[in-house]
């Protein structure tokens, strides 16, 4: 097909497309990136959803970086963000804006500066973004950010790309767990300074806490940080080969859902109850999980994975256990990270923290290929295939000294 075509023309560009060695060099001739081209069909195949297209290449002005993408995190958002009828939620009011036909995904990426105009970047240096997934995009330094440009965090340290990203897998969970309402192991008021002091007076019984997607890139990092808090965790995953890796990363247990029953295993493991439930998967999930909470227990609704093949056509299977939330005085709260941009800086020191200090294990799968991997990876992303954070490496990182 002509789609094809077009996808194969762009790969060979990108292949061909070597990085640049210094500032007074001359631009490679091509850049390339994957847009949204067409409504997804149902089933969805990523293929058939996202084009590998042409792009211009940025002028470098004063103040201003080339970067060239080295890895990108495929993510569950790479496809909810999509502008279709199932997801015409209102989240624009709180910073997140979905991507029309015609653009640039956006995706968390590692990118090398080949180029700079900046006093405060060299090239060589490397940069975290959340930005349009192309080959190459320049960023506006010292001055204002461009539209549709995400900003960039230098970074420190060397090693391979996806190294940079795994203190960043754990940002919703530490935001969630330690700021949000509904995430929240402490009651109102058992975080202050006085009650810290005087806890040994009081002891708390454990918590009890549900992780829906556990072995995801934010499920298995949740879980790390609710045991450091003391509590027993729970996870949810698809087969028992995850469930089994699971307890490697601390959890107390974990259910398979396609060999198990979950509504009768979350009975045998938790028979008194839910406390807190940190869910990323929503529809069936979150309603078996509901039937479980204790009276005044906490959801906190973090993502929605089951519905992002139903946001093509608007039919989404819903919450339907709601009537819990009166009968047994639920307090059920929503999370997006965009609305907590502030936190960030710190949650990614903590987490740094307790990396270096062996509290908090990274879990990935890297994929490293060119860059016609990416609609694949969305599909194995979506069907389960993989333990912690998707991370596609783009194997032409290395490639230097253009123009030499």
């Amino acid at each position: 097909s002509s789609s094809c075509s077009r996808c194969r023309s762009a790969v060979r560009a990108a292949r061909a497309s070597p990085g640049i060695s210094s500032p007074g060099m001359a631009l490679p001739p091509e850049n390339v990136g994957w847009a949204y081209a067409k409504h997804p069909d149902v089933p969805p195949k990523a293929v058939d959803i996202f084009e590998l297209q042409p792009q211009a290449m940025p002028e470098v002005k004063e103040g201003m970086i080339l970067a060239k993408t080295l890895a990108v995190v495929v993510a569950p958002h790479t496809r909810a963000f999509l502008k279709l009828p199932g997801n015409d939620v209102g989240a624009e009011a709180i910073g997140l804006q979905r991507t029309e036909i015609g653009e640039c995904v956006p995706c968390e990426v590692v990118a090398e500066v080949v180029e700079s105009k900046s006093k405060r970047w060299e090239v060589g240096d490397r940069l975290l973004s959340f930005a349009p997934l192309v080959q190459y995009q320049t960023f506006d330094i010292d001055g204002k950010q461009g539209p549709g440009q995400g900003r960039a965090t230098k970074l420190w340290g060397s090693g391979p790309p996806e190294a940079h990203l795994n203190t960043s897998a754990g940002i919703t969970a530490h935001v969630v767990i330690n700021h949000h309402p509904c995430g929240m192991v402490t009651g109102p008021g058992e975080g202050g300074c006085l009650s810290g002091c005087l806890s040994f007076l009081r002891p708390r019984p454990q918590k009890t806490v549900l992780v829906t997607s556990a072995a995801g890139a934010v499920g298995v990092q949740a879980g790390q940080l609710y045991k450091l808090k003391g509590c027993r965790v729970i996870g949810v995953t698809s087969t028992r080969a995850k469930a089994a890796l699971l307890s490697d990363y601390g959890f107390d247990a974990a259910i398979a859902y396609k060999e198990e029953d979950m509504d009768a295993r979350l009975a045998e493991l938790a028979p008194e109850g839910v406390d807190v439930f940190f869910d990323n998967v929503g529809s069936w999930q979150l309603d078996v999980g509901s039937k479980h909470m204790k009276v005044g227990g906490r959801i906190v609704q973090v993502g929605c994975a089951s519905e992002i093949d139903n946001y093509a056509t608007g039919n989404i299977t819903g919450w339907k256990e709601y009537h819990r939330m009166a009968a047994r005085e639920l307090m059920v709260g929503g999370f997006l990270l965009t609305r907590h941009m502030s936190k960030i800086p710190a949650a990614v020191l903590s987490l740094m923290l307790l990396a270096k200090r062996g509290k908090l294990k990274d879990a990935q799968t890297v994929v490293r290929g060119g860059w016609d991997k990416f609609t694949e990876c969305v599909d194995r992303l979506h069907s389960g295939d993989g333990f912690g954070r998707l991370v596609l490496v783009f194997e032409d990182q290395s490639d230097r000294g253009y123009g030499a």
